[in-house]
């Protein structure tokens, strides 16, 4: 089985509604909180907010901010280049006399690779003359003069910038783009409100597989899938692609999660959400290939950091199953639930709602009581009609989640849910009838 793995797409001007951005309003620390974040999206590390002066930064006199950007030598080494940025938030032209004292202050320290002066409105003519004449006398250090339109464009290039501070100067497709960046790219997540928006125009915008998983992580993230199931709004025959680049970049995930200190419980979740979305349209023996091409790697190292990463995964996909299919089970009486709690979204029970996770519905919430036992009748009778008895126990129980295990766990599951999924639709159309 191949896997083409998408490719983010690259920024479109159409995105950002420039209009939208308060840019008359850009002084004091609102301008330097932009530029921060703009310096982080474009590579910068070693971010140092400069306080202690007039303004939200350091004063006129002093640098606002300090980054540091590492850049490809001759011999292809990296070098670190040291940047100081001042910010000039104004109502109109910046003085020339501010840029000439800023631009000599980098006299005194000969390691400074870059000066960025950042405004909010624009340089005169005079001003922008001078530094061509002073940068043709000096090769270090090179002199950058952002204006508003300069900045204009910065953001267009990276509306994950936009969405965290100006989010309604995003076009609804800039926001999913942006949202799909800040997730891939840093492990960030977004307010419910933009989700909420994106899904009232999931129909309008672009929706690649790496954006839909990070929608799916994002809702996890949040609390809930199931107000809204992102699962369904894609073709059946690309789950098993959107499952398949997600697992390819399940170590990439770990890794960037765990040094950005972020909870991974949502992307475990995601990845559960998705292999059972997976076996509602393909068969067990599809999705255990899957996982069988993706494992079959000749280096140790990288299929041992795989099976590490999957049993979690498959840990939390039975816990899941498990709290559901028991919720009703009469041979088993469940000892506090694994993975679904109850009050998870506005007292929502999480087994009561959990197949609507995979289709449209209107917003249900009921609430019932949690159970506190788990105990297994051995002569009771399976409900979904696996063959038990008291020498013969529960199969999604006695299923150890390891990675030797996983063909038949698959089986097992996709049974399960096929039988429940079904059983929680009819129930959902006989309360709809009764209550007419």
């Amino acid at each position: 089985m191949s896997l083409n793995v998408a490719q983010p797409r690259e920024p479109s001007s159409d995105w950002i509604l420039p209009s939208s951005i308060p840019f008359a309003d850009l002084k004091g620390r609102d301008l330097e909180e932009c530029v921060y974040w703009l310096l982080d999206s474009m590579g910068a590390k070693d971010l140092e907010w400069r306080t202690g002066g007039g303004g939200g930064g350091a004063a006129d006199g002093g640098r606002d901010l300090e980054a540091q950007f590492y850049v490809s030598a001759v011999d292809g080494e990296l070098e670190a280049q040291k940047w100081w940025i001042e910010c000039k938030g104004r109502t109109g032209t910046v003085d020339p006399n501010e840029v000439k004292a800023a631009v000599n202050n980098t006299m005194a320290n000969d390691k400074l690779d870059c000066l960025v002066i950042a405004t909010n409105t624009q340089f005169s003519n005079p001003t922008l003359d001078w530094v061509k004449q002073w940068q043709s006398a000096h090769s270090k250090p090179k002199i950058k003069l952002w204006d508003r339109a300069q900045l204009e464009r910065y953001l267009s290039r990276h509306p994950d910038v936009v969405l965290r501070l100006f989010s309604e100067a995003l076009s609804l497709d800039g926001r999913f783009k942006a949202m799909e960046s800040r997730f891939w790219n840093k492990i960030e997540f977004v307010t419910p409100k933009t989700l909420i928006d994106l899904w009232k125009a999931r129909t309008e915008i672009e929706v690649t597989p790496l954006g839909l998983f990070a929608a799916i992580a994002n809702e996890f993230s949040n609390g809930s899938i199931t107000l809204r199931p992102w699962g369904v709004i894609i073709a059946p025959d690309s789950i098993l692609q959107v499952l398949g680049i997600g697992f390819v970049n399940a170590p990439y995930l770990a890794i960037r999660s765990s040094a950005a200190g972020a909870d991974q419980k949502a992307i475990i979740r995601t990845f559960a959400y998705l292999i059972l979305a997976a076996l509602d349209i393909s068969s067990a023996e599809s999705v255990t290939a899957l996982f069988s091409d993706l494992l079959d790697y000749d280096v140790p190292a990288r299929k041992k950091l795989q099976e590490m990463l999957l049993t979690p995964i498959m840990n939390q996909l039975l816990s899941e199953i498990q709290d559901v299919c028991s919720s009703d089970c009469t041979r088993m009486m469940f000892c506090d639930r694994s993975a679904l709690q109850k009050g998870i979204y506005k007292n929502e029970d999480e087994v009561d709602s959990y197949w609507l996770r995979f289709e449209y519905h209107d917003n249900v919430e009921p609430d019932k009581p949690t159970k506190l036992l788990r105990i297994e009748g051995r002569y009771k009778p399976c409900v979904v009609g696996f063959p038990v008895d008291k020498d013969n126990y529960c199969p999604l129980f006695g299923t150890e989640p390891t990675v030797k295990n996983t063909g038949k766990l698959m089986a097992v599951i996709k049974r399960v849910s096929t039988f429940r999924k079904a059983q929680a639709a009819q129930k959902r159309q006989a309360d709809i009838h009764n209550s007419r």
